[in-house]
């Protein structure tokens, strides 16, 4: 019996694994979108940027946006490592929080900001601003 749940517990490692490895994918997929390379070219014209692992805009700091990804990598490597020791239950953890992620949890600002115009063209600084300042208002 207990080889039985070895091999069990082995084989549900690699369905935790590869719901990481889709939330990665998700992750890259956004970030190489080009709305939303235009909201940050948009933002670093008033030296700011959208923090994903905050799901806010904050001030441009020298390597803050690089630092921001690497925080929200690092948490998801986290997760799913965590995830995979739990196996069958962890590929189920996995989904429930990458459905809940991608669907559920996207909060109104980002609902907005990736709605308006920040997304879809190149604006001046003073556009973005005003635009800034009525969505975080």
């Amino acid at each position: 019996m207990a080889p039985e749940m070895a091999v069990g517990y082995v084989i549900g490692v690699i369905p935790s694994l590869a719901a990481t490895a889709v939330h990665f994918w998700f992750h890259k997929k956004k970030l190489k979108s080009s709305a939303f390379q235009q909201l940050q070219t948009n933002l670093a014209s008033i030296h700011k940027f959208w923090s994903e692992s905050q799901s806010r805009i904050l001030a441009l700091e020298d390597g803050s946006s690089e630092q921001d990804q690497e925080a929200f990598k690092k948490s998801l490597a986290i997760m799913g490592t965590l995830f995979a020791f739990l196996s069958w239950m962890g590929f189920i953890f996995n989904i429930i929080v990458l459905w809940s992620v991608h669907s559920l949890a996207v909060t109104r600002l980002e609902q907005k900001v990736f709605a308006s115009d920040l997304c879809k063209r190149t604006l001046s600084a003073s556009e973005v601003q005003a635009l800034v300042a009525e969505i975080e208002a």
